[in-house]
């Protein structure tokens, strides 16, 4: 499908993957002239300087900032999107890519249902030439924070179905609510899962491994100097375990490939990745620690007393306030205090059913990181961390 007059409506435009949705979108992915207009809703505020999206005159741009997807019934959400939303009757496509986390697994699942029940209804009742909703999942799915990855083993393949009972998640249930909802009707729907996201957040994300590991890598670069030797956090097993994470760029280029591609990708779920071929960190490890300027070596030996990125950070707070622009807690690196530790399983994806379909796109690995450390440089005072390198 191929249109001058495709509106697209990015959900969680200033998320992980969400702000790579519109970055593509802006650039013109897969042509100039595909979509028209792009309009980016977020909840936190956000100004378009700050997101460093590409500056484009086609499509145009427009930013909506204040959307709680979290509040009122689905008609008094359809009256604020209406209100806020310029043209939501032009609206075609719908990327949406938000997520609330939340303790709770069964909350959780009330929580994100119920945001997009809002915003299915409200599309449909403002939006009569609506035809794609794509929106993104994670290998939650195939149960890899289970004890030793779960029940499957890598190669993760969509075949694989759904987690034996009682494990559940929202995923399952969008899948159902969204197939039920679109039935009989003119538009249709696509799931694309990657594992760890790569890209740049300009309102910051828990989820955000490029910002973990800059935060971390940079203030080791300060506190040890220029050429010092750092030992990757984590086990040797972590540091051998297969996986092939996916860059906000691919993820982007696959949901906006599927939207126009219907009768390809309508009602399915498809892998994402950068790359078929799996790597590891100790492949990794080295060129993250030599962009930083530090020299990457292998995991402690056994037994060491060696301090986690976490509390790396929190020892060294002083260095890190005085160094960084805008320092904040969601790029405090706890987050990477188990993630060398405890994914010591392979977990790579299978992408034979993408390329069978025909989405043939591949990317340099390496590159989406330094992609994503590159913005995080470049990031202004508004984002919520400016690296002083």
């Amino acid at each position: 499908m191929s249109s001058p007059n495709l509106h697209a409506l990015v959900f969680g435009a200033s998320g992980l993957a969400g702000w790579g949705v519109v970055s593509q979108l802006l650039a013109n992915y897969p042509a100039k002239g595909t979509f028209s207009r792009v309009t980016a809703v977020v909840n936190r505020p956000l100004s378009v300087a700050d997101s460093l999206w590409p500056t484009t005159d086609s499509p145009t741009l427009e930013l909506v900032t204040n959307v709680d997807l979290t509040k009122g019934s689905v008609q008094e959400f359809t009256l604020h999107l209406k209100e806020k939303v310029e043209d939501i009757a032009t609206v075609t496509h719908v990327f949406y890519f938000v997520y609330r986390q939340h303790d709770d697994p069964l909350l959780e699942i009330e929580i994100n249902c119920g945001m997009l029940e809002r915003v299915v209804g409200a599309v449909e009742a403002l939006a009569p030439n609506f035809c794609f909703l794509a929106w993104p999942s994670g290998t939650l799915g195939y149960g890899i924070y289970k004890p030793g990855g779960g029940p499957f083993s890598a190669p993760y393949k969509e075949s694989m179905g759904r987690l034996p009972p009682p494990d559940t998640n929202f995923y399952y249930v969008f899948e159902d609510f969204l197939t039920e909802r679109s039935k009989g009707k003119k538009w249709t729907w696509c799931e694309v899962r990657p594992d760890a996201i790569v890209g740049f957040t300009p309102n910051g994300s828990t989820y955000s491994l490029p910002a973990h590991w800059a935060t971390y890598l940079s203030l080791y670069r300060a506190v040890e100097g220029e050429g010092a030797s750092v030992p990757y956090p984590g086990t040797e097993a972590g540091y051998d375990s297969k996986f092939n994470d996916a860059s906000s760029e691919m993820i982007a280029k696959l949901a906006i490939w599927a939207s126009l591609n219907p009768d390809k990708s309508g009602g399915q779920l498809f892998n994402v990745a950068d790359s078929g071929a799996p790597s590891t960190m100790g492949q990794r490890w080295p060129a993250f620690a030599a962009y930083f300027g530090l020299v990457g070596v292998g995991p402690p030996p056994v037994g060491s007393v060696v301090l986690r990125p976490g509390e790396y950070v929190a020892k060294h707070r002083d260095v890190l306030e005085a160094k960084c622009k805008k320092p904040n807690e969601v790029f405090g690196a706890g987050f990477l205090d188990g993630y060398g530790f405890n994914l010591t399983f392979d977990r790579q994806l299978s992408l034979d059913k993408i390329r069978a379909a025909g989405f043939m796109e591949e990317l340099d690995p390496v590159e989406s990181w330094f992609k994503a450390f590159d913005k995080f440089k470049k990031g202004g005072d508004g984002t919520r961390l400016k690296m002083y390198m």
